[in-house]
């Protein structure tokens, strides 16, 4: 909550026209709200308030009231998601709004993004791989590892993953599950949710907040949203399915429900969750029921803003439809429309200019924006495998398939001249987009691990990485001890991924300390040695003081503990070079 406290905002000078019509709330009054609010955006001058997401949050706020995405307020929002995420780790802009941040960001990219987001996947892979590493074990999200978990926060981390599914990027359905199990144990017995549950920290003290309340009960409804699509509805119908088992003859027939028009699909048809839609639909329905039974219209927290828009979203995914008889955008609306001030402004806790920008997107109800994009369209697939089994028609094989099915056929004595093989293990490696298929993949990927290209390695570093694969670090320890500092930075990032460890232990990135290439060479490599035992020592420490016993899988401790074997030699280069996402 502290990153919406401290939301001030940005703005240029100079008033933009949107280049479309602004999709109307259908109440006229509200319609003369938004105008008279997004006028209010567009002619204060506050630029020096504002960085990080609490630009992006404006930004995406005017493109959701029409403001073209060309407009400079729009386009410094989208600069900004673009810098923290262009060089293959996202750079949050503060170490406490990671999450927020990296949710807004991935929020504005995936909506003004081209092609469904398409055009900016490759940084909205960079946002979901920081988010989905951010993790807690038990699904939550935080400020950092050793905070409680926080509801807010944990909303954010939900959003995000759920912008970049709908990009088309790689999200694993076990984060989404994760993060479902969270709010379904962490909610209060009363249906409300706590900020800190289990602690007395923050707005409520420990207790149900209307803020909270309906930030749970979003999130888990656009978790539901993903894994099992839409709520039934009525006309929907059963059929037959028929699964071929993977390996065998035998086919399973099961009875499935076919969606009826107007619902959106889930994101991953092929995964199996261990927790019903019922459960979670249950869940989202008491903490809407909370909100009913401590009706308040006319928010009188310091956070005030906040509530509107966590409202707006749980009462989509929700599909709450009436309210005590009523229309509930209505008669929040009416609500809300008490707090604007003269000058078409919102107040709230974080300032005008963000209370602003949250009721405008409560009355330009963005999140029932997104759904009705969805459907009929179908979600873009997060999740592209079936991890029991395949189906009749199953795809052609990938050009990673069909490049591990050759292996045995590679020249043996293959040195770094032959940039033919090299670039198409790259690209093959690159080509797969979904982390099952690398996880059928690892033990022939393995054996590209002494591979005498630089290239190969390091993206055979990359990919491995990308399973999440405990049982992997052993490998992922060796590339920390490579002579080319890119796949030592691979393996880095590899680790940092399956530990779920988004900023490791605060290595920096840069093993070479700042020296460009017209640095001495001794100094370049004494530098580049010092980061990769700092690296391996760190990251073996932490392996070894939480692997089972039996688990050495082939590395010695000795070896670990004294970094031997390291060549003390410079293939390194100046920069890394990173598969894109």
């Amino acid at each position: 909550m502290k990153w919406i406290v401290g939301l001030l905002l940005l703005s240029v000078t100079g008033v933009a026209v949107a280049d479309g019509p602004r999709q109307s709330t259908k109440v006229p009054r509200f319609d003369a709200a938004v105008e008279r609010g997004v006028q209010y955006l567009l002619a204060t001058d506050a630029t020096v308030r504002l960085d990080g997401g609490r630009l992006t949050l404006i930004s995406y706020a005017l493109y959701k009231c029409a403001v073209p995405k060309t407009d400079p307020r729009v386009v410094l929002g989208i600069n900004g998601a673009l810098e923290r995420s262009k060089s293959g780790v996202y750079q949050p802009a503060a170490s406490y709004e990671h999450i927020y941040g990296a949710g807004v960001d991935a929020m504005l990219l995936a909506d003004v993004g081209e092609n469904k987001g398409e055009q900016y996947r490759a940084n909205l892979q960079v946002i979901c791989n920081y988010v989905q590493a951010a993790q807690r074990s038990d699904g939550s999200w935080s400020d950092s590892p050793n905070t409680p978990a926080d509801v807010s926060m944990s909303q954010y981390g939900v959003l995000a993953l759920w912008a970049c599914q709908r990009a088309g990027c790689t999200v694993a359905p076990e984060t989404v599950e994760k993060a479902a199990g969270f709010f379904l144990r962490r909610g209060q017995a009363d249906g409300g949710w706590a900020y800190r549950p289990g602690t007395n920290e923050g707005p409520g003290a420990g207790n149900s907040t209307h803020n909270m309340a309906m930030a749970g009960s979003g999130a888990l409804g656009i978790c539901r949203l993903m894994l099992y699509g839409s709520r039934p509805k009525a006309g929907a119908q059963k059929k037959e399915k028929e699964t071929v088992f993977a390996g065998t003859d035998a086919i399973q027939k099961e009875e499935e429900e076919e969606l009826a028009p107007g619902v959106v699909p889930s994101a991953f048809p092929d995964y199996k969750a261990g927790i019903s839609a019922a459960e979670m639909d249950g869940r989202v329905d008491r903490g809407l029921d909370w909100n009913r039974r401590f009706f308040e219209p006319v928010s009188k927290v310091e956070h005030n803003m906040y509530y509107y828009y966590c409202l707006e979203r749980a009462a989509a995914v929700g599909e709450l439809g009436s309210f005590n008889g009523q229309d509930w955008f209505v008669v929040y609306g009416d609500g809300l429309l008490t707090l604007q001030r003269q000058d078409g402004a919102f107040m709230t806790h974080s300032g005008p200019e963000i209370g602003t920008a949250l009721a405008l997107l409560y009355y330009m109800r963005s999140t029932d924006q997104i759904i009705k994009n969805l459907i009929g369209k179908g979600q873009m697939r997060g999740d592209r495998g079936n991890v029991f089994g395949e189906k009749k028609n199953t795809k052609p094989p990938s050009e990673l398939d069909q490049l591990l099915a050759s292996m045995d056929n590679l020249p043996i004595n293959i040195d770094e001249s032959d940039v033919d093989i090299a670039d198409e293990v790259v690209r093959s490696v690159q080509s797969i987009e979904d982390p099952k298929e690398l996880i059928g993949q690892k033990e022939n990927l393995k054996k590209l691990i002494r591979h005498p290209v630089a290239d190969v390695r390091r993206s055979v570093y990359w990919a491995l990485g990308r399973t999440g694969d405990f049982a992997l670090v052993p490998q992922m320890l060796e590339g920390l001890k490579d002579p080319n500092v890119d796949v030592n930075l691979e393996a880095e990032m590899a680790l940092r991924f399956i530990a779920r460890k988004p900023n490791g232990f605060g290595n920096s990135m840069d093993p070479f300390g700042g020296l460009d290439e017209k640095a001495p060479a001794d100094q370049r490599l004494r530098n580049a040695n010092e980061w990769r035992l700092k690296s391996f020592k760190q990251w073996s420490d932490w392996y070894f003081s939480i692997r089972p016993f039996e688990e050495k899988d082939g590395l010695d401790e000795l070896e670990a503990a004294t970094f031997a074997g390291v060549k003390a030699n410079d293939e390194s280069k100046t920069e890394s070079k990173a598969p894109k996402n």
